[in-house]
């Protein structure tokens, strides 16, 4: 919910509290205020029923009601020309990925993430709520051919790389591109063939044994923006340093 009034609060409608002490929310009162909304106040059973919570759920004692955040198409994708990392999902159907994978991305500071219209899990308050603010912080795509998004971003300079547990090279072994498209698969299946002949390159995390050859969808992001990222932090401190006279 912070996310949101830091990202968007021109989207929020209502604050609403639950009925009694909490000073602990002093914060949300204050951004409510900058935000120019009135903070409302409700007794508990007009509060759950407005928040659809059940007794086991847990709220905090607050809740904001707030236009959902904008997911963009194809035709959107010229706005990604100045981006340099971009997220794209294979047919991943888990919500629980999904929304881990756009935690993983706004933490590292991934541009967008894209994934499919079908086959494809969408984003819903399950989602958002494993997001944890994420979807606050990275443009969001819902496209429906995989292969003309990657034709589009090659043409804005873009280099695609599929994450497959058969890839040639590693994670490490891999000099990624300024400007990358990380490709994730389903959970199980991985990547399709035809996302593969779209793949610049295949690179892998190191790992694995009998039974157990793969990460979940989730996991494997994390592991592989943390790579990607730390290479490009080698870039950039090489880049600062001065040259020997």
């Amino acid at each position: 919910m912070r996310a949101v009034f830091l990202a968007r609060p021109h989207a929020i409608r209502r604050l609403v509290f639950l009925e009694g002490p909490a000073r602990y929310l002093e914060e949300f009162v204050e951004l409510s205020r900058e935000a120019g909304i009135n903070p409302e106040i409700l007794p508990r059973s007009a509060f759950m029923r407005m928040g659809g919570f059940t007794e086991d759920e847990k709220h905090q004692g607050v809740m904001i009601v707030a236009e959902p955040p904008a997911v963009h198409s194809e035709s959107d994708l010229g706005i990604l020309t100045d981006a340099s990392t971009v997220i794209a999902l294979d047919q991943v159907s888990n919500p629980q990925n999904l929304g881990t994978i756009i935690r993983n991305a706004a933490f590292f500071g991934v541009d967008a993430v894209i994934w499919l219209k079908n086959r494809s899990v969408d984003l819903s308050p399950t989602v958002t709520t494993v997001a944890v603010g994420g979807v606050e912080f990275v443009t969001l795509f819902r496209i429906t051919n995989l292969a003309r998004t990657f034709e589009t971003l090659k043409g804005h300079g873009f280099w695609v790389y599929g994450l497959d547990e058969r890839g040639e090279k590693t994670l490490a072994e891999t000099e990624f591109d300024r400007k990358s498209v990380l490709v994730i698969g389903a959970e199980g299946e991985g990547l399709r063939r035809r996302t593969k002949e779209f793949c610049d390159a295949l690179v892998r995390i190191p790992g694995g044994r009998r039974g157990l050859q793969s990460l979940n969808a989730g996991v494997a992001s994390a592991v592989a923006l943390a790579e990607l990222f730390r290479k490009e932090a080698t870039r950039a401190s090489a880049r600062r340093v001065p040259p020997d006279e």
